[in-house]
């Protein structure tokens, strides 16, 4: 692995002219790797709502200033980097790939000081199970496959009713109240994901920005509500008219009642009444809560799988949430 570009390759930060030639970036590689449809600007800038376009994202150029490939940063607590990177199928085996790689570690280590004392730090990309060179590619670079997780979908029929919610006795339903709810909805989705694995607790600064994101609703942020307690929520947002589930969660003491599908049925035909007719998710594959079972139920299925690798960059007290399940 090197820090070094081939000849004639620059790097340098992306700028938000450059949304759609990562849009394009993106496609390019999901052909090859998925066969799949294609990533949209609407896409891009929307994951660019939560990435400091200066410091947690780099763009590579070719000789030609094409987009020859990119990565960014999502950042938890300075404990769990998660690195996004992609290389143009015409630029693969170049070192490209290499330099993503060494890109992220070192963002992550030139913060290592700001992770909590004696925490484990550790650096980790998502791959397309499909895609065998990225992931010799790691392997090589001393990661490990922890994990699998899957990206479910389903789709809405726009005529035909569906199955409707069955709420536990005690449990109504209600969106979410601007202004009013954030901080308890914030400390419900840390309760319900103390059995989520790898997850550190988030920010509520993070957590709230979530509101300010292009297809945000709050008819879509559903709370199932025991009295003044939130038992469970299912978090959604719209982007470029496909409905995306960024959050589904039952606290443990409303768990095997059923809370989660019907919230999840709740959302689904809310999506359907305002016109959406794709939905989809991603989840751990192992999920210590069954989610992915759940979300089958839910009538979702799986359309593509990544690998999770991992490398430590520094060991210590593993402060990820489902490490620490009392």
């Amino acid at each position: 692995m090197t820090d070094a570009l081939p000849a004639g390759f620059t790097a340098r930060a992306p700028r938000l002219d450059d949304a759609q030639a990562v849009a394009n970036l993106i496609s390019a590689c999901r052909a090859v790797d998925t066969r799949e449809a294609d990533s949209t600007l609407g896409e891009v800038l929307d994951d660019w709502a939560d990435v400091d376009l200066a410091t947690e994202a780099v763009a590579v150029l070719a000789p030609d200033g094409g987009m020859a490939g990119y990565a960014d940063i999502l950042n938890r607590s300075y404990v769990v980097v998660s690195v996004y990177g992609y290389v143009h199928p015409t630029y693969r085996g170049r070192g490209i790939g290499g330099y993503l790689l060494e890109w992220g570690e070192r963002w992550t280590r030139d913060r290592m000081e700001r992770a909590p004392e004696g925490a484990r730090v550790v650096v980790q990309h998502y791959v397309v199970a499909e895609n065998a060179d990225a992931r010799g590619l790691l392997a090589t670079a001393g990661y490990e496959p922890v994990r699998r997780i899957y990206e479910m979908e389903i789709d809405l029929p726009p005529d035909l009713p569906l199955s409707p919610p069955a709420w536990p006795a005690g449990v109504t339903v209600r969106g979410l109240v601007p202004g009013e709810d954030e901080r308890a909805c914030y400390e419900a989705v840390e309760d319900a994901f103390r059995d989520v694995w790898g997850r550190p607790r988030g920010a509520f600064e993070r957590f709230v920005g979530m509101t300010e994101r292009e297809g945000f609703d709050p008819a879509l942020w559903l709370m199932a509500m025991d009295g003044e307690e939130i038992a469970g929520l299912v978090l959604g947002r719209v982007v470029e008219g496909m409905g995306w589930v960024d959050v589904v969660g039952v606290r443990r003491p409303w768990r095997g009642r059923g809370l989660g599908l019907a919230l999840l049925r709740q959302l689904f035909e809310a999506y359907r009444t305002g016109g959406v007719r794709r939905v989809g998710l991603s989840v751990d594959a192992e999920s210590l809560t069954g989610a992915p079972r759940l979300y089958a139920r839910a009538g979702m299925r799986v359309v593509r799988s990544h690998i999770l690798d991992r490398k430590e960059l520094r060991p210590g007290v593993d402060l990820t949430t489902a490490a620490n399940p009392a």
